[in-house]
């Protein structure tokens, strides 16, 4: 099964992307990763999230170790298309 960790779960992209991720692999598979911006009510209650600055490595890998990730979607940073 794979364990996905989606950066920037809080922005435009991102708070679109983690529901329909959850939809297919399961709420339990996908962690919103967040930095700064509060998530949806959707996708904060919808599965795991976890604190995470990218760009310190050490949390990255923390919260890969502690997820099993094995798929990222680097959505940190990411500017709106709105």
């Amino acid at each position: 099964m794979n364990r996905i960790l989606v950066t920037g779960a809080s922005g435009q992209i991102g708070s679109e992307l983690v529901p329909a991720l959850r939809e297919r692999y399961g709420g339990g598979n996908v962690v919103a990763g967040i930095h700064s911006q509060e998530l949806t009510d959707e996708v904060r209650l919808g599965g795991p999230s976890v604190h995470v600055d990218v760009t310190d490595r050490s949390q990255v890998d923390s919260a890969m170790d502690r997820f099993g990730i094995d798929s990222v979607f680097h959505l940190a940073s990411v500017l709106s298309a709105a």
